[in-house]
């Protein structure tokens, strides 16, 4: 199945002030390599960085987790999480009923708050908020 290219990017704020977008600069998107995802990952390690923001764009919009001074009092994210997740049938062979979507997770001692955004329909969005404790593993799964 080939998947088209995603209409979101994630955009990470980070801890010295830089702002990292997917598909840009270290978090470019080169075949062969780690995603932009894990590159940010790596690059937070190497040089002992933290995100402090995180939201999802598509055009002009913008959907925000809770940052290190989250905005309404929120509590602050301990990490966060970005992955996309495709659910199609394969046997049909009709690809016009796939659905893609992209998950931004702000992750909690306890729990974590995902938000799921459409890439079809991009005005749809759904949050989850996920018990880490119901699971030995602690990824609420």
């Amino acid at each position: 199945m080939e998947i088209k290219e995603s209409k979101f990017k994630w955009i990470a704020g980070l801890s010295n002030g830089e702002t990292i977008i997917e598909g840009e600069g270290i978090a470019s998107r080169v075949e062969g390599e780690l995603s932009p995802w894990w590159k940010l990952q790596e690059y937070l390690k190497e040089n002992n960085l933290t995100i402090n923001s995180f939201y999802l764009a598509c055009g002009g919009q913008h959907f925000n987790l809770p940052s290190v001074n989250p905005k309404f009092n929120g509590e602050r994210p301990l990490g966060y999480n970005c992955f996309r997740m495709v659910s199609t049938d394969s046997l049909v062979g009709d690809n016009s009923k796939d659905e893609l979507y992209i998950c931004a997770e702000a992750i909690y001692k306890d729990y974590k708050v995902q938000l799921w955004v459409d890439e079809k329909d991009t005005l749809k969005c759904w949050v989850n908020v996920i018990n880490l404790e119901e699971n030995s593993n602690g990824t609420g799964i």
